[in-house]
This record gives C-alpha cells, sequence and structure tokens, in this order.
C-alpha cells in the first residue's frame, strides 16, 4: 500500500514527511539554544534545513550509491540530520552566543513551517481517502 501511495502521490508525500521530520528536528535545536541562553561557553546550533530537504527530494538518485565496505559512510541514509553553527546572535563576554529574541521567532516561524506540512498532508490524505470512497 505505501508504494502505490508513493507513486500516486509521486515524491510530494515524502517530501512533506522529511519536512515534518527536519521542522520536528530544528524545533528540538532551537528549544536546546532557548534552553542553554544562559550557559556560559553555549554555542547556538541550527540545522542544515536545505541541505537535508534537498536530499530527501534527492532520494531516488542516492539509491545509486552503494556501500562497498562497513568502513564507509552510509552517505543514503537521510534521517541523521546535520546540526551546524548558528552565528546570528552575538557573542556575550561568557562565550555564549544565544540570543533570545531571535531564537523565539525562529521557534514560531518553525512551527507555522511544520503546521503547513502537516495541513498539507492532512488534505492529500483526505483527497485519497475521498477518491477510494467515490470509487465504491
Amino acid at each position: 500500500m505505501r508504494v502505490f501511495i508513493d507513486n500516486f502521490l509521486d515524491r510530494t508525500l515524502p517530501g512533506l514527511t522529511k519536512m515534518l521530520d527536519l521542522t520536528w528536528r530544528r524545533g528540538e535545536a532551537i528549544s536546546s539554544n532557548i534552553a542553554n541562553a544562559e550557559t556560559p561557553g553555549y554555542r547556538a546550533v541550527d540545522l542544515n534545513f536545505a541541505g537535508e530537504l534537498n536530499r530527501a527530494f534527492e532520494s531516488k538518485r542516492s539509491a545509486l550509491i552503494a556501500r562497498t565496505d562497513s568502513k564507509h559512510l552510509d552517505v543514503t541514509d537521510n534521517g541523521n540530520a546535520h546540526l551546524i553553527a548558528d552565528l546570528s546572535g552575538a557573542t556575550k563576554p561568557d562565550g555564549n552566543n544565544v540570543d533570545i529574541d531571535i531564537q523565539m521567532g525562529r521557534l514560531t516561524y518553525n512551527s507555522g513551517k511544520y503546521s503547513a506540512a502537516a495541513n498539507v498532508i492532512r488534505k492529500q490524505m483526505s483527497l485519497l481517502k475521498n477518491a477510494i470512497r467515490d470509487s465504491r
């Protein structure tokens, strides 16, 4: 059934589900930044969102890459998102660079993106359910 749904919805559903995963992980990174806003020496992190989402949409191409040795990195795994340094805030004298206002804005924006992707998936599933129901 999953193969049918993936073919029926093309790459949209897998891309949207990956977007949900990535926005969730970005939310965790932002929440960690907010929680550590007063921790001396803490450096803010963010998710390489664009790179990870591109990897999700290019999954067919990455399937052509084969691991020939167990010591090789598994570059086909889209499950591990990469955190990068977030240099948006000014570094304070204690070494912390978290700007709480920037992080709260990002958290709000990220939540909106998550809700939008979830609504699109919900709408697609509703359309699919209606199509199945009407075909009887």
